[in-house]
């Protein structure tokens, strides 16, 4: 009898305790507030994570459906892909002589031959010299002569085999717009590999464990500048500098100066081509334009002559250190005196400055607006930071 009333008293004792340090109650949707040792949500239901039009009132926006509505107001929409444009098919990578091929020549001097016997022996009184520079020869066959080979430009020539070295054309292509254009800003990523940050501006180690990597399209969903650096959101949490963006902005009327509705935009700071057609955009790309004192000047300008292949050749300095010499440089469209939007066999570098003067296309693309394009067609070259000169 005492074990069993000693039992009674315990379990009293117990529950007199626990109701002392139990919390108040909190009425259902009231926030007992910071300061009262409450969450801030306590008795108030979490919105489901889920796309809403308009703000829910039956629950709170907090968590996975708060972090989901920043998303939405940014522009994500959670498709797989709703970017408009398709990428130009490889098949339009088309040189104006199919059996053309391209060699960098890596001879101090290009020595040019009248017969593949004179080539190979690299006799002293060559039909032709030239260098030393930046040389590329066009051939479009070869012929062994004993154990070496000689190589015939399509200039006519012969040159030695082991004075050059057989280049392939980049790959590398922009993109069409069939039915609509892009309604934000996008671009291609221009260096080898690039990590996001979660937030803009250095202050914070947070990179992406990930790349983006050279050529990779993307859309430009915000702009922030921190510091004085522009930062580019190109996903969700993916900031990066805008240097590393080639970006083109859509435009929906011709710039200034352009009196038709059908244009071809150069934007010599994104180094970025566009094509407009009925106001427009119908298709855009990188270049390589000019650099330093060879730079692309700003203007106004029509296409003045088309031609499917062209020889080019130049030296400005007074060493002439600059000297180049560039056969059979496919697609050719002159439009400001010697400078001309052209194919480029010879490097994979569109993104960045690097030529003489003239607007550098992967051939693809160069084959591309070589057929759209017209002579009389207006080039609207600019740069919205002002730094490149109109003469």
């Amino acid at each position: 009898m005492r074990r069993q009333r000693w039992w009674l008293w315990a379990g009293w004792l117990l529950l007199v305790s626990a109701a002392a340090w139990a919390p108040a109650p909190v009425a259902v949707g009231t926030d007992p507030g910071p300061n009262e040792g409450g969450e801030p949500y306590a008795g108030a239901a979490a919105c489901p994570p889920g796309l809403y039009g308009v703000s829910p009132g039956n629950c709170q926006m907090v968590g996975s459906a708060a972090y989901l509505a920043t998303l939405q107001q940014q522009g994500f929409t959670w498709a797989r892909d709703d970017f408009p444009g398709v990428r130009l098919p490889l098949t339009w990578l088309v040189l104006p002589d199919e059996h053309t091929r391209y060699a960098w020549v890596t001879a101090e001097r290009l020595r040019l031959y009248s017969s593949p016997q004179a080539a190979v022996e690299e006799h002293d009184k060559p039909a032709r010299r030239m260098g030393p520079g930046f040389m590329y020869i066009a051939y479009n066959r070869s012929q062994r002569v004993g154990d070496k080979t000689a190589l015939h430009t399509t200039a006519g020539y012969w040159v030695s085999r082991k004075a050059v070295e057989p280049v392939t054309p980049s790959t590398f292509r922009g993109w069409l717009f069939p039915e609509q254009p892009p309604t934000r800003p996008f671009g291609w990523v221009r260096f080898r590999e690039v990590r996001p940050k979660a937030t803009p501006g250095f202050g914070a180690w947070d990179y992406a464990p990930y790349t983006l990597h050279r050529y990779q399209r993307v859309q430009v969903y915000d702009r922030r500048e921190v510091d004085g650096q522009e930062w580019l959101l190109v996903g969700p949490d993916m900031w990066v500098e805008e240097s590393r963006i080639a970006t083109v902005t859509p435009r929906s009327a011709p710039p200034e100066g352009v009196p038709g509705s059908r244009w071809i935009e150069i934007d010599v700071y994104e180094q970025t081509l566009t094509v407009y057609e009925d106001n427009r955009l119908i298709f855009a790309t990188m270049i390589s334009s000019g650099t330093g004192q060879f730079y692309t000047r700003q203007g106004v300008f029509q296409i003045q002559r088309k031609l499917e292949t062209e020889d080019m050749r130049g030296a400005f300095t007074a060493d002439k250190r600059d000297f180049y010499y560039l056969e059979d440089v496919p697609w050719t469209m002159y439009y400001d005196g010697a400078r001309a939007i052209h194919g480029a066999y010879w490097h994979d570098g569109f993104g960045f400055k690097q030529s003489h003067g003239c607007v550098n296309l992967a051939v693809a693309d160069a084959y591309w607006l070589f057929q759209w394009a017209q002579e009389g067609d207006w080039v609207y070259v600019w740069d919205p930071t002002g730094a490149t000169p109109f003469e």
